[in-house]
């Protein structure tokens, strides 16, 4: 999503507190990448430690392929983030149904990360949406499917690698929805 319109309020918001992200608080809707966590295998002769994921990127593929045939390129693009502040008012959420994503901080502080489950309509159900406050040393990893707010910096303008698969047609792997019931992400600390 780029550029946000005005907001216009047609309910009271939900108020989310924006916790410490923690891989147990996001398990629901992807994993969290951190040095420190997943699985540790020593490399480099022993002068490093490699960190694994609980889960990878993936791709169902299903309905992208284009008529293709053939496997989807996998994509890394950077994102530069302006910077916000919370309360974060959060009025739509995106989602991609066939691929996870991936974003690995390069620049910057802290994070915002919302993510919410679906309803039964498969719309995002602002009542189950969580929020994190996402440290710069912390990757996550949205999984296919997953409602989720754009990305947000805290504080300071950040950079951002993101790796995902690459539809033929972009649109074909990427929903956006307005929320019935805005969210306004708070900072608990305040």
């Amino acid at each position: 999503m780029s550029g946000r319109p005005p907001m216009t309020l047609n309910a009271a918001p939900l108020i989310l507190p924006a916790v410490p992200l923690t891989e147990a608080g996001f398990a629901p809707f992807g994993s969290v990448a951190a040095a420190g966590t997943g699985r540790a295998t020593s490399v480099n002769d022993g002068r490093g430690v490699r960190y694994d994921a609980g889960h990878g990127l993936g791709c169902t593929g299903g309905g992208m392929g284009g008529g293709t045939g053939g496997p989807l390129p996998p994509v890394l693009s950077i994102y530069r983030i302006a910077p916000s502040r919370l309360p974060f008012a959060v009025e739509a959420m995106e989602r991609h149904p066939f691929s996870s994503q991936t974003f690995v901080p390069m620049t910057g502080g802290r994070y915002l990360v919302v993510a919410a489950p679906a309803d039964a309509s498969g719309a995002p159900d602002p009542a189950g949406a969580r929020a994190y406050a996402a440290g710069p040393g912390q990757a996550i990893t949205y999984a296919a499917g997953v409602w989720h707010c754009p990305l947000a910096a805290l504080g300071e303008a950040a950079d951002f690698a993101m790796m995902m698969w690459q539809a033929p047609d972009p649109g074909d792997d990427c929903r956006i929805a307005r929320l019935s019931v805005p969210l306004l992400v708070t900072d608990p600390a305040a």
